[in-house]
């Protein structure tokens, strides 16, 4: 796997496994306008390789429009908690991520 390719929209930390695919920490935005004006974010944990199926979800978090979420300790406790998960999952995980179809 290239250091050079382009992560996925919302991937924020990305962990290289023993298998070769990635224990990813994304963060899911959710634009929830106009009703409420402001977004949420759901921050997770997924494994790219194939079959695997291990993910990680600890909570989800309302932020208005003018906040910002890198400020929010809770936030930041919940991003490293997934960091965590990632780290754990990535020494052990053997699946490998599926080629790419040419």
């Amino acid at each position: 796997m290239s250091s050079e390719t382009a992560w996925p929209a919302g991937v924020i930390a990305r962990y290289l496994t023993v298998g070769g695919a990635t224990a990813d920490v994304i963060d899911d935005v959710i634009d929830n306008r106009p009703a409420y004006l402001s977004k949420s974010h759901a921050v997770r944990g997924a494994c790219t390789g194939e079959r695997c199926g291990e993910s990680h979800y600890p909570v989800r978090f309302t932020f208005s429009l003018d906040d910002d979420p890198e400020q929010d300790e809770d936030f930041q406790q919940a991003v490293a908690e997934v960091q965590q998960w990632a780290r754990d999952h990535a020494e052990r995980c053997r699946a490998m991520p599926k080629p790419n179809q040419t």
